[in-house]
């Protein structure tokens, strides 16, 4: 139990007590003051800005046209200095582009193989002897490295655009898949002296039994000559 002399009696002995903003006018009044106060916070000037933030920029598009322009730029330089290190095609895919056609006449049997260097192996003289025509070509083969390019010719009435002969000529084999070259193709000499030419045309590499047509000239047209008896 607590002793009597520890309670205070005397109201003026005990401890003061802190008072009170009981009116409103007054407690709105210190807000106010309190909100009203400007606070400034000052920066060191020696210590160190933060730098910038760098900003993504995305590259235009005629930055990029220019970019991919110098890497093809450098590539076709390389590819011409080294054509080894030039990416090779597909050996089944190519084109072939022909140019600079002529007519020689008259020409023999034997001087066209002579032209292809084909030996003559077993024909007689009599066959080597025969005259006809040959059309004279320039080609440039791409891709097909290795693959036999069968060729054939049809020898045309140039009035009627009839089928006169045919027959299929020597097989063109590229040994590289960029290859330039003349070739030679003959016909035997119409009987007639009207107008002719000659449809040589170039196909793929055989796939089962159907030729697929790869490329395809007209000759100029030349007179037929009488073949000899």
């Amino acid at each position: 139990m607590s002793s009597a002399k520890d309670v205070p009696t005397d109201p003026a002995d005990a401890p003061p007590r802190k008072r009170r903003l009981r009116h409103p006018l007054l407690r709105r009044t210190v807000t106010t003051a309190v909100e009203n106060v400007d606070v400034e916070i000052t920066r060191d000037p020696n210590e160190p800005s933060e730098p910038p933030k760098p900003r993504l920029r995305l590259p235009t598009v005629g930055q990029i046209s220019a970019v991919v322009g110098l890497i093809a730029g450098v590539l076709g330089l390389v590819f011409l200095v080294f054509p080894a290190l030039r990416p090779e095609p597909a050996p089944d895919t190519g084109t072939v582009e022909v140019s600079d056609v002529r007519v020689r006449q008259p020409v023999s049997f034997g001087r066209y193989l002579q032209r292809l260097k084909l030996p003559p192996g077993e024909l007689t003289p009599e066959f080597l002897a025969r005259r006809g025509v040959m059309i004279e070509f320039q080609t440039r083969i791409e891709g097909f490295k290795g693959k036999q390019l069968p060729l054939r010719w049809e020898l045309n009435d140039a009035a009627t655009n009839d089928v006169v002969d045919e027959d299929q000529a020597v097989t063109i084999k590229p040994s590289t898949n960029n290859e330039g070259r003349t070739w030679f193709v003959w016909a035997p000499a119409p009987e007639t002296g009207g107008k002719y030419y000659v449809t040589v045309t170039i196909y793929q590499p055989p796939k089962g039994e159907v030729d697929v047509p790869l490329e395809a000239f007209d000759s100029p047209e030349f007179t037929g000559i009488a073949a000899a008896p």
